[in-house]
């Protein structure tokens, strides 16, 4: 067994593992490379010639890393760039892509010549850490995928059959990064969509994101979380020109945020024609649909972002030191607004909130 077929089935976190997708999902070519710093602070590749065989423990973390990028809320959608849009120096990695597409180069080719343009993006930027560069060409419910990124190698402590501490070196998926997945079937199906390639927006500064989006020679073609924004703000404006009771209006609040978590467990997109169908018409025989179509510049379908959920049943504010989150059913109730005097009364404060001015007044 090779150190790299090692990283992937030892210390593999626990997951709950789910049936359905160990049924759906078929790996069709897998390698890994890996990278480490040289003596001068440069990144070298210590590259595979063989790809790695989809034994059971294989497959099933494979499985594991799919959920866990279906899962990630921060991803971003993007497309290769149009030849009119390409720079002075444009990335081959479209043609590399397309080459092996063609069948003109083999998965391994294709992995090595792939990791060349990579590594001198990643020294241009110096990008200091080491770690494991996977490959993965995957089916998933009858539609065609590569995956590829950079993962985190992490060292822990384990105990040996002999009752020995040793260490090991295992990979963290926690820790993505640097990761993308090209739908091949959407590029293949649909070359015009400015959504065939997603990737995960890191949170660890925006250069991180342009470095990579030069790498796989695309540019951002929709942004997701503002289209959720979006939808999610036509619907609270929405629902304040509907008459209907607040009881009403909390329960098709409701029913939205269920068809999102439900979306987002499918991995499926949001469309807006399906929120529509949770909403009243006006009094004017106006619907949400139309509403949308006249104020809102939304797409059809888009990706879930359920991050935009919080301001639909919930306010939410920050400044000046004060941060102010509460379930909208409780303005009314517990909580009043002046607009006169800019003042919110609170009945009722949290437990834990009374539990801390208690002790504070005391203490003067």
């Amino acid at each position: 067994m090779s150190d790299y077929e090692g990283y992937i089935i030892r210390h593999i976190a626990l997951f709950h593992y789910d049936t359905t997708i160990a049924m759906s999902l078929i790996i069709e070519h897998l390698i890994i490379h890996s990278l480490r710093q040289d003596e001068t602070g440069a990144l070298k590749a210590d590259t595979r010639t063989q790809e790695i065989k989809a034994t059971g423990e294989v497959q099933e973390w494979i499985e594991q890393l799919h959920r866990i990028y279906q899962q990630k809320g921060n991803k971003s959608y993007a497309s290769f760039l149009a030849d009119t849009e390409q720079p002075e120096e444009p990335s081959p990695f479209p043609q590399l892509f397309q080459q092996y597409l063609d069948k003109d180069a083999s998965f391994v080719d294709f992995t090595h010549q792939s990791t060349t343009v990579l590594l001198a993006q990643l020294n241009h930027y110096q990008y200091p850490d080491d770690g494991v560069l996977i490959f993965c060409k995957y089916q998933f419910v009858g539609v065609d995928y590569i995956l590829l990124g950079l993962l985190d190698c992490e060292t822990s402590v384990t105990l040996t059959e002999q009752l020995e501490l040793s260490q090991i070196k295992y990979i963290d998926l926690s820790k993505m990064q640097l990761v993308a997945r090209i739908d091949i079937t959407e590029f293949q199906t649909n070359p015009d969509s400015k959504r065939y390639i997603s990737f995960i927006k890191g949170r660890i500064g925006r250069k991180v994101s342009d470095f990579f989006m030069d790498f796989l020679g695309a540019a951002e073609g929709i942004d997701v979380k503002l289209q959720n924004q979006l939808l999610i703000q036509a619907v609270n404006e929405y629902c304040q020109q509907v008459e209907m009771p607040s009881e009403e209006k909390a329960a098709t609040k409701k029913q939205i945020v269920e068809y999102y978590k439900g979306q987002s467990e499918e991995g499926a997109d949001i469309a807006v024609k399906s929120v529509a169908e949770y909403l009243p018409k006006q009094n004017d025989g106006a619907d949400f649909y139309s509403f949308i179509s006249d104020t809102y510049d939304l797409d059809e379908e888009f990706p879930v972002a359920t991050t935009a959920l919080r301001k639909l049943t919930k306010f939410v504010g920050s400044g000046g030191g004060l941060n102010i989150s509460f379930d909208e059913k409780l303005l009314g109730e517990r909580i009043a607004y002046d607009a006169q005097t800019d003042t919110l009364t609170i009945k009722g404060t949290p437990p834990n909130l009374k539990d801390q001015l208690l002790r504070m007044l005391k203490a003067k």
